[in-house]
């Protein structure tokens, strides 16, 4: 089977990026360390899911030249995988707020064949069971 790549919807690549833009976060809390390379836009940012791909479920983001694999389940980069070290907590503050889209993009696009098929819904992406 051939490579086919799904983009992840343009709404959720361009909150990643305007993080990205603004500069590395420094931790979790959100303190950056802004300096003119950090916020010059270089080059375009994408984040892609691949229908057909190898355990475990992951996403890829690819920025200024550098490319990275994380878990969707824990947003842990892959093992050997560097690139966009300095964007780590960016990466980490997008995935909390994207999980479920990403669970969401993630079910929807696996081929039948697909060596890992779907992954389960977290409890906080499940459909609200309350009626009004």
């Amino acid at each position: 089977m051939s490579k086919r790549e799904i983009a992840v919807p343009a709404e959720l690549i361009k909150e990643l990026e305007e993080s990205f833009f603004q500069g590395p976060m420094l931790n979790e809390g959100g303190l950056r360390n802004l300096n003119e390379e950090q916020v010059a836009r270089i080059n375009k940012m994408s984040v892609k899911i691949w229908p057909d791909e190898h355990p475990p479920p992951h996403f890829h983001v690819k920025f200024a030249g550098e490319d990275a694999s994380f878990g969707i389940a824990d947003c842990k980069r892959l093992p050997n995988v560097k690139g966009l070290e300095k964007f780590e907590h960016n990466i980490k503050a997008w995935w909390k707020d994207n999980l479920c889209r990403l669970v969401d993009v993630w079910n929807s696009t696996r081929p039948s064949d697909c060596q890992v098929g779907a992954i389960p819904v977290p409890p906080e992406c499940a459909p609200s069971s309350e009626t009004a």
